[in-house]
């Protein structure tokens, strides 16, 4: 039997010759951009940020450069860290991407979503969609419309709409998709009742002005339209948070009453809003307007 005083040496001892215990370090990396030319978009977790671009980083912490001098930072501080595109800088200041860059107001950009990326959106109150990105050329989206009646599953319209990006640049992007929909759960519908739109779009421009031409072929009930239908829309960037939006469309056989449509973008770092008018030009009734309502974010 060990005695006592041998058992309380030996632990002494064991304790002595123990490895230091070191608090595990939590937090994002804080690595050197190595390019002097880049920033970095740091987020501290009481909610602030700083712009600027880390030069050193050494066990917990980092010295970040600003335009007004250096800070110091800790990694425990530290929500994220990314790199900002240049084109994102004006006058030193940080002008958060738009979130909603994939479409106007519910027509599509060409520009495609990166993989992981989602968003989903609500117009008009009436209408719920949502779109995630499965590769960075690839997004699946699909949606349904709200109409509050007594069969609701019954009564509401449902879409599905995959799109594809062909060329994905820095100034020009294409891509081809189809919005499809239909009455599934409806059984008043008699046959494949299905419906939508066969679509290419092309994309100029930055991520502060950019114009957009798009056309395609309707469809329904199996049966394609002769003559396409053709958008035109632009993004003209305000302010930091602002931004012009408007969508156009010309419907085959009723060319001369194009669909117009203008409006404001308010633009946060995952949440936009578009606010708008819409009207059919050429009626001869004068020019009725309505409004236009949409909500957006993207995670």
């Amino acid at each position: 039997m060990i005695s006592r005083p041998m058992f309380l040496t030996a632990v002494l001892l064991a304790t002595a010759f123990a490895p230091p215990v070191v608090a595990q370090v939590t937090g994002p990396s804080l690595t050197v951009a190595a390019d002097s030319s880049a920033r970095q978009l740091i987020r501290l977790r009481d909610g602030s940020t700083v712009l600027g671009r880390i030069t050193q980083s050494w066990g917990d912490s980092a010295r970040v450069e600003l335009l007004s001098g250096t800070l110091i930072v800790r990694r425990t501080d530290v929500r994220s860290v990314r790199l900002v595109a240049a084109t994102s800088i004006h006058n030193g200041v940080y002008w958060p991407e738009d979130p909603n860059a994939t479409r106007l107001f519910f027509g599509p950009t060409a520009r495609m979503l990166k993989k992981g990326e989602g968003y989903v959106a609500n117009h008009w109150l009436f209408f719920m969609d949502g779109y995630g990105g499965i590769t960075d050329r690839v997004t699946l989206g699909g949606g349904m419309s709200l109409f509050p009646t007594d069969n609701f599953l019954k009564d509401n319209a449902y879409f599905l709409s995959p799109k594809v990006g062909i060329t994905q640049g820095d100034r020009l992007n294409t891509a081809v998709g189809v919005w499809i929909g239909g009455a599934p759960f409806n059984d008043e519908v008699e046959g494949d009742f299905t419906f939508g739109i066969a679509y290419g779009v092309a994309t100029w421009g930055g991520p502060d002005a950019s114009f957009t031409l798009g056309g395609g072929y309707g469809f329904a009930e199996g049966k394609m339209a002769r003559n396409p239908m053709v958008m035109a829309g632009a993004t003209k960037r305000l302010s930091r948070r602002l931004a012009f939006v408007t969508e156009n469309w010309v419907f085959p056989n009723v060319e001369d009453h194009p669909l117009v449509s203008a409006g404001l973008r308010t633009i946060g770092e995952s949440l936009s809003w578009d606010f708008g008018l819409v009207t059919v030009m050429g009626t001869g009734n004068g020019t009725v307007l309505f409004p236009w309502f949409g909500a957006s974010w993207k995670f």
